[in-house]
């Protein structure tokens, strides 16, 4: 794991979900987590399930998370990179 990632990804992607909240997720914090609670989405694992329904493409999923959390390209892309190193580490 690079040096480089901020110690909220090396949480994220070093143990299984359970029940991590949204705001547990990288790219995402309290404003954006409530966004996606307001679409049904309220824990880390229904995040996972949008990104395997869309075939693991990252990129789709940084558009999804653009247009329903109202995340910028930074936080869209940080939130993705993290579940794909999830879904690598994991699945």
């Amino acid at each position: 794991m690079s040096s480089t990632t901020s110690q909220k990804f090396r949480d994220f992607t070093g143990e299984p979900l359970k029940d991590k909240l949204l705001s547990e997720v990288p790219g995402l914090g309290p404003k954006l987590a409530s966004h996606l609670e307001g679409a049904g989405i309220t824990r880390a694992y229904e995040l996972l399930g949008v990104y395997l329904t869309l075939l693991k493409n990252k990129e789709y999923f940084e558009l999804w998370i653009r247009d329903n959390a109202g995340a910028n390209r930074h936080q869209a892309k940080q939130c993705a990179d993290a579940i794909d190193a999830f879904c690598s580490q994991f699945l």
